[in-house]
């Protein structure tokens, strides 16, 4: 079957191609009942547009580019549910990356969307240097940091008060009685991970209590690695009374390891959590939980790289929500 172009619902309009191309990409006023013509024609004929030719002509692709580090966890499923809603309804499309947390993974999906011609990137970098999204920055396409941060970087960024969230958290462990409290703290070369060990120091701190070295676990962000770490905590021969838990992984992870040992929650150990998720409300017993809220973050984050792209020159601020204690039965 012959493609139809914008030949055939120029005929059928009874416009010119340079009307059709007008009526498309929005480059010229065009009058009402032509506009509707143009419209009926191509509804028609089941017309679509090459994207590749419109992007010559407007200088937009109307794709966004989002580069995520773990597409398995439901927090980024949730952030990618709230960036796309917002930029459906305004018209753009997204492609999405996964990096595993490999930087060389992230240097290359950059590079596929600078050659995509992508008019925006949404980053939950794994890099530390910048270095791959600085040839972004140089072609001056909008960069919107997401969850995750990084000292002198120049992009807004769109997440939480992980501090603060942490300190709550913890708070709540030292409220409830505990004393000897640990930590499976994730990553520490993400600022997530750095700025939640910061609040839980603090609220150690201001309650007087150790922070013993050999009961905070570092360790990279999986199922396994937490069933690992908690493994790990619980098989020294001073345990601690309770443990907060950096990421919703992590955690899933720790209620696994324990069961496996054999020990029971908050028996044996209480636990607040980083992150909120439907199986954290039904595991045995239901976790208590730092909540985010994830979607309007992914919300909030297309809306700032929509911003750039309108606004030109303008400045777009950066956008930080609080945290929210969510008590259930785990401490």
């Amino acid at each position: 079957m012959r493609r139809i172009t914008m030949a055939d619902v120029a005929a059928r309009a009874g416009v010119s191609k340079a009307t059709v191309s007008h009526v498309i990409n929005e480059t010229r006023f065009v009058e009402e009942a032509t506009k509707n013509r143009v419209r009926k024609a191509i509804d028609a004929l089941g017309y679509r547009p090459n994207v590749a030719a419109r992007s010559l002509t407007t200088q937009r692709t109307r794709i966004i580019g989002l580069i995520i580090s773990d597409v398995t966890n439901t927090f980024f499923g949730e952030l990618t549910r709230g960036i796309e809603d917002a930029l459906f309804a305004n018209g753009y499309s997204l492609m999405l990356c996964n990096t595993n947390e490999v930087l060389e993974r992230e240097e290359y999906y950059i590079d596929i969307l600078l050659r995509q011609g992508v008019d925006g990137i949404i980053a939950a970098a794994a890099s530390q240097d910048w270095d791959a999204l600085n040839e972004a920055a140089k072609l001056n396409i909008p960069i919107v940091m997401l969850d995750r941060t990084f000292e002198n970087a120049d992009s807004p960024y769109v997440g939480v008060n992980n501090s603060h969230g942490a300190y709550l958290g913890t708070r709540h462990l030292i409220e409830r009685g505990y004393r000897e409290i640990g930590i499976l703290s994730g990553f520490q070369r993400l600022s997530t991970m750095r700025d939640r060990l910061a609040g839980f120091e603090q609220a150690l701190a201001e309650a007087e209590l150790p922070l013993r070295a050999d009961w905070r676990i570092d360790s990279p962000l999986t199922i396994e690695d937490g069933k690992r770490a908690m493994q790990q905590l619980m098989g020294q021969a001073k345990r601690p009374g309770a443990v907060f838990i950096s990421n919703n992984l992590l955690s899933l992870g720790a209620l696994m390891g324990l069961r496996e040992m054999e020990l029971v929650c908050p028996n044996d150990i209480a636990i607040v959590g980083f992150d909120d998720h439907p199986w954290a409300q039904v595991s045995d017993p239901p976790l208590t939980v730092v909540r985010q809220p994830t979607y309007a973050i992914g919300e909030t984050a297309a809306q700032k790289v929509l911003q750039a792209l309108n606004d030109g020159d303008g400045e777009v601020s950066s956008a930080l929500f609080d945290c929210q204690l969510v008590m259930r039965q785990s401490c």
